[in-house]
Parts: structure tokens; C-alpha cells; sequence
């Protein structure tokens, strides 16, 4: 085989990137549940950050791992086997959609190489509001949500706040470890 890459590297990516947005769903409940708004709606959400950045980095390997893990906090939430699928394919989609208009809209490179302050923030909006819209079309679709424009409003500064604190959060480690190395 001439691959870079062992034939496992995806399962472990998808795996590595279920596992991480379990726990940080489950830190996110720990210390801020009280910023839970409504059904599914929280004033910071930084799983929501950390489903863009493995969705930017690994694409449909790190989407397909997010759902997976999206469906496993549904499952043990004990939500019904419907709505616990279609919620973990939001999750999965919508930073996977983001990415795709980030390409074809927002100058945003496949390879992040011009990832720069505009470029992040412009698909961190945008990722925010997909996610919302998308979440809340589905949560009124099922009868779980009755206000649709305050809570897809709602969901989406939660979604952008923890999206950016996560981000934000990557970048100085990011460049924390390139000053010492």
C-alpha cells in the first residue's frame, strides 16, 4: 500500500471525532446548562465549535463522526430513534454544508491555507446560522419547538458563541505550540 496514511486512519478519525464531541457535549451540559434557553437551545454551545472545526479539518470523515456522536448523547437522552437519527444528521450536515459554501462563496481555501480573522468569522456566521435553521426546522417539524425565529435566533448566537470561543480556543494553541517549536 503507498499510502501516507494506515488503511484504519479513517475509522479512527471518525471514531476520535465522535469521542470528542460526546465529551464536549457533555462538558458544555456540565457548565453551562444553565444557559439552556429552550429544546435544544443553549446561549453557548461549544460543541457547535467543535463540530466546524473537525468538519473544516477532516470533511465528511469528521462530519460522519460528529453525527455519530450527536447520536449517541441522543440515545442516551432517550429521544426517540427518529428524531435521535435526524438530529445527528443535522449536526453532521450543517458544518458540512458551511464548508461547502466556504468554498464556493467565501474565498475559503480546501486547505484552510487562507484561513485568516474575515474568513473565520464570515463561516462561523455562516455555520451558525445553517446549524440553527436546520436544528430548528426539524425540532418544529416533530412538535418539539413552537417558536421557530426566536429560538433558530437564539440557537444561532449559542451556536456562534461556542463556535467561536472554540475556534478562537484552537487558534492560540495553535499558535502557542508553533512559538515553541
Amino acid at each position: 500500500m503507498n499510502s501516507r496514511f494506515p488503511p484504519f486512519a479513517p475509522l479512527a478519525v471518525i471514531g476520535a471525532s465522535a469521542l470528542s464531541f460526546y465529551a464536549l457535549f457533555h462538558l458544555n451540559d456540565l457548565f453551562f446548562e444553565w444557559l439552556d434557553y429552550s429544546y435544544g437551545v443553549n446561549w453557548i454551545f461549544l460543541p457547535s465549535g467543535l463540530r466546524l472545526a473537525l468538519v473544516l479539518i477532516f470533511g465528511g470523515q469528521g462530519a460522519l463522526g460528529v453525527a455519530l456522536g450527536s447520536l449517541c448523547v441522543a440515545m442516551e437522552e432517550g429521544k426517540q430513534p427518529v428524531e435521535a437519527l435526524l438530529t445527528a444528521l443535522v449536526s453532521g450536515l450543517a458544518p458540512w454544508l458551511a464548508r461547502w459554501i466556504g468554498w464556493r462563496y467565501l474565498d475559503l481555501q480546501a486547505d484552510l491555507s487562507n484561513l485568516r480573522l474575515a474568513i473565520l468569522l464570515k463561516t462561523a456566521a455562516l455555520f451558525a446560522v445553517v446549524s440553527a435553521v436546520a436544528h430548528q426546522l426539524l425540532y418544529v417539524s416533530l412538535g418539539l419547538s413552537e417558536s421557530f425565529v426566536r429560538n433558530a435566533s437564539v440557537m444561532a448566537l449559542g451556536d456562534l458563541a461556542g463556535t467561536l470561543l472554540v475556534l478562537y480556543g484552537l487558534k492560540l494553541l495553535l499558535s502557542a505550540r508553533l512559538r515553541r517549536s
